[in-house]
């Protein structure tokens, strides 16, 4: 995993700056990585997705994130800035059409910048598919209970017993709540339970609150300002534009284990995009930290970068 070749910020208005990174063959096919969240950030692990004798990678950290400038913003942060960014960064770094790669929150807006800009997209994979339609949002704060209940119910139990039947409320407002002693108590106790949904083996995590960092509820707040509007997309979007992916070439990978993103939406998409290759792989998880998971990411990635 060699260092990035090049990196930078780029002015993409409202005053925004979106750092990106290069790394592998400048002359390799360009893959851009979209990472999760919303919120997320480049995590140096993700460099091991990219071949770097024959494909180039292309990192960005999203608007308010990592190292973008300025650090947690919430204004003029929604996804069209988000798929425009993408649009920016490409002619920035003057690539015709690049290879997209996107999981998690990331295969969300890899899915609405390929709809969106499907004749620059030579190729499309995703994981972890979330697609923000009811469903999606209903597993994440109360479906995954089925499988988790010890973890939700410590979750709510944080709330006002009142609040409970509805957490998803209960916990956005407090996280955009202007005092840091409520946001950052709130943003800890959520990112306590989804921490256990993402690996097959999660760490236990502390109850001390001293260990949340600002760059963690930084990453809470802006999650919760797009789950606050709906993802800034219009009900079932994402798969009602999936025609638009007509011709595109991709994979959609999904683990059976995957307990933060089931593989139903990974199922949904494989119907509406039919030029996709959809792999359900066993025993892997959500993340790309998993080797199982990333073993058909890694293959369809040369398979489509060949083909371009």
């Amino acid at each position: 995993m060699a260092n990035p070749r090049a990196s930078g910020h780029l002015d993409c208005g409202d005053g925004h700056q979106v750092w990106w990174e290069l790394t592998g063959n400048p002359a390799g096919v360009p893959v851009v990585v979209v990472h999760g969240g919303p919120g997320g950030s480049i995590r140096p692990y993700y460099r091991r997705l990219i071949d770097p004798d024959h494909q180039q990678g292309v990192f960005f950290d999203q608007r308010g994130c990592g190292k973008s400038l300025p650090a947690g913003a919430l204004d003029h942060n929604t996804t069209p800035d988000l798929v425009a960014d993408m649009e920016r960064l490409r002619t920035h770094l003057g690539f015709e059409r690049w290879t997209v790669l996107g999981g998690s929150w990331g295969s969300t807006l890899a899915l609405a910048y390929a709809e969106a800009h499907p004749e620059r997209v030579a190729g499309l994979v995703v994981s972890g598919v979330y697609l923000a339609r009811a469903f999606d949002v209903w597993w994440w704060w109360q479906g995954g209970g089925h499988v988790f209940p010890e973890v939700f119910a410590a979750r709510d139990a944080w709330l006002p017993e009142d609040e409970r039947s509805d957490p998803r409320s209960a916990f956005i407002r407090r996280i955009l709540d202007l005092d840091p002693a409520i946001h950052r108590t709130a943003a800890h106790i959520l990112g306590m339970a989804e921490s256990q949904t993402l690996d097959l083996w999660p760490a236990t995590p502390g109850d001390d609150l001293s260990e949340i960092t600002d760059a963690a509820v930084q990453s809470a707040r802006i999650f919760a300002h797009f789950e606050a509007h709906d993802y800034f997309l219009a009900p079932d979007q994402l798969l009602r534009d999936a025609g638009r992916l007509a011709g595109v070439p991709g994979a959609i990978v999904a683990g059976r284990s995957d307990m933060c993103t089931p593989p139903q939406s990974a199922w949904d998409l494989a119907q509406a995009w039919p030029d996709a290759r959809l792999h359900i792989v066993p025993a892997a998880g959500h993340r790309w930290n998993d080797e199982q998971l990333c073993r058909p990411i890694i293959a369809e990635l040369a398979r489509l970068t060949e083909a371009g």
